[in-house]
């Protein structure tokens, strides 16, 4: 069983945490949370991981440590955080489904690695993650 740790960190309260991936059969699910620190999660190579997949979660992911989301937002940076519906300022245009590719949510988002705004955010099926650069 191939398994892997990729970085996040909490739009809420700002603490990184690894997500443990397993490879299940083509695809990359997320089985774990755990809160870590950065310096120890480099020193781990945790920063040089790279995954392609849908990253669903697994019936015992537990969400962030930190604020207890299961729900995540890529930024244009490539590193991942918590997202919180209540982000979208009352601007959800529309409601992703499974059936759909792709669909704008009409949401702003400030991703806590790099500070850049996200004016709108789209659905996926698939990411590709490199876990986070310090």
């Amino acid at each position: 069983m191939a398994a892997s740790v990729i970085l996040a960190k909490c739009n809420v309260h700002s603490g990184t945490f690894g997500i443990r991936v397993e490879k299940r059969e083509s695809d990359w699910v997320r089985t774990w949370a755990f809160p870590i620190d950065e310096a120890k999660a480099k020193r781990e190579g945790f920063d040089k991981n790279k995954i392609s997949g849908s990253l669903q979660a697994t019936p015992d992911y537990p969400g962030c440590p930190y604020c207890g989301t299961y729900e995540f937002v890529q930024c244009g940076c490539g590193k991942i955080s918590c997202y919180h519906e209540s982000e979208a300022e009352g601007r959800v245009e529309e409601k992703p489904d499974r059936k759909s590719r792709n669909k704008s949510i009409g949401a702003s988002f400030r991703c806590p690695w790099c500070g850049r705004v996200a004016k709108e955010i789209e659905t996926v099926e698939s990411f590709t993650v490199k876990s986070n650069r310090f």
